[in-house]
């Protein structure tokens, strides 16, 4: 479907992009503030929409009560959709406590979209070219990189759903949708906290753009334009980076730094910077020279890069993208009965008196040939990775070791059958068995 709406005239979408929108949706929610350009989005949208199209129309209001004003804005919105016959949805939401209340805000905003609204669901935000240029100087002076200069994205996914959110306004200039407002005679909210230049974008807006809007009059107009050039070659640079990504990871996603040691530390960064996003991680400059200096340290060290979420680490020279570290389980086993860990399945058949136990410290394997091998030089052998010694299935009859999942099994225990079956989110490089 086409991302963009092709305007007929200023706020009148074209048909076909309001066809395209409506028949690929279960439902199409417009995040309703009660401000004037949500408002005009809502109203814009029941005015041009089919009967059939208005059927699937919802507005979705998040009630942050961060003004005393907000529940009187609730009952605004709510009047605002019974006038218009819309369905209407409120959520309240907790702010979590984060340096910027603007990110905390929005934050609960998306998670409240993600809490209501459906995976074929579409989302519609009312963000204008004004929000645009705001996005771009604040992002520019806090030194962006080129996707941050991108802008606000036309579309993108809510979190991991297929939920789309589509920004149907974000060319269309402030003062058109003002104008629409007052020629429909639009009553809308007005949020005090927009006048608090406390806030670096209220400062940006109400100080630093008039005047620069006063030598440069179409800057709205050429930082948008400029936005959507860098987006598309942002994107172009990022299909072809994921292509030469592929040819330098291995098949368990884990990316060979043997094809970066030569290039300069702003190509390792660069890099490094593109693995992470296609596995969905966006880590700060800073972050990012930490990790180029952890991983390019001695190869006899095992680094690990924690951080929310995640972990990077190193196996022969190749840094995976892991998950967070999980406890180990530990449990007794029943013949024939799986037993589902956070990394792995295990099920023993022949015996109901085998129990898991923690990684042991000196244990020796003994081999078929008959000579034994120190469980830590055995682990070194088959080269298993650091973050899978202590997950591996020590299976232990009595106290006697008996199995390291499937990959090593005591002579006298033949008659014990062992199924492992790895989670593929911890990745496990093959090994070869003895």
């Amino acid at each position: 479907m086409p991302t963009c709406p092709t305007f007929l005239s200023p706020l009148r979408f074209n048909p076909e992009w309001l066809d395209a929108v409506f028949s690929a949706a279960s439902k199409v929610w417009v995040g309703f503030s009660g401000g004037v350009d949500s408002h005009v989005l809502l109203h814009a949208l029941v005015d041009q929409a089919s009967d059939q199209q208005k059927l699937k129309l919802a507005a979705l209001h998040v009630h942050h009560g961060l003004s005393a004003n907000a529940d009187d804005w609730l009952l605004h919105c709510e009047s605002v959709c019974m006038a218009l016959e819309v369905t209407y949805v409120a959520k309240r939401v907790t702010l979590e406590a984060q340096a910027s209340i603007e990110d905390a805000a929005r934050n609960a905003r998306y998670q409240a979209f993600q809490n209501v609204v459906g995976e074929d669901d579409v989302v519609l935000l009312a963000h204008h070219a004004g929000d645009q240029m705001e996005t771009v100087l604040f992002r520019l002076l806090r030194g962006t990189g080129g996707k941050g200069l991108s802008g606000i994205p036309i579309e993108r996914r809510l979190g991991v759903s297929n939920t789309r959110i589509i920004r149907p306004l974000l060319s269309v200039p402030k003062n058109a949708i003002e104008d629409y407002a007052q020629r429909h005679q639009l009553v809308w909210i007005q949020d005090e906290s927009n006048l608090d230049e406390r806030f670096t974008r209220n400062f940006l807006r109400q100080r630093v753009i008039p005047i620069l809007q006063e030598r440069f009059p179409k800057m709205e107009q050429s930082i948008v334009s400029s936005s959507q050039r860098i987006a598309t070659d942002y994107a172009m640079l990022s299909q072809f980076a994921e292509q030469q990504l592929v040819a330098w990871c291995n098949a368990f996603g884990g990316l060979d730094l043997s094809y970066l040691i030569s290039k300069s530390t702003d190509e390792r960064l660069f890099w490094w910077r593109y693995f992470l996003l296609g596995k969905g991680v966006s880590l700060p400059q800073a972050q990012l020279d930490n990790v180029d200096a952890m991983f390019f340290s001695h190869e006899d060290k095992q680094p690990a890069f924690i951080f929310p979420f995640g972990r990077l680490m190193r196996h022969q020279n190749v840094v995976y993208l892991l998950p967070e570290e999980e406890e180990v389980t530990v449990s007794p086993l029943l013949s024939g009965v799986p037993l589902l860990r956070p990394f792995d399945e295990v099920c023993v058949i022949g015996s109901d008196d085998c129990v898991l136990k923690a990684r042991p410290n000196g244990e020796s394997l003994r081999m078929p040939s008959g000579n034994t091998r120190k469980l830590k030089k055995w682990l070194n052998d088959h080269s298993i990775p650091s973050w899978w010694r202590d997950h591996l299935p020590y299976l232990y009859h009595g106290d006697r070791l008996v199995a390291v999942g499937d990959l090593w099994r005591h002579p006298d225990y033949v008659h014990l059958t062992v199924r492992w079956k790895r989670n593929p989110r911890l990745p496990f490089p093959m090994v070869e068995h003895d």
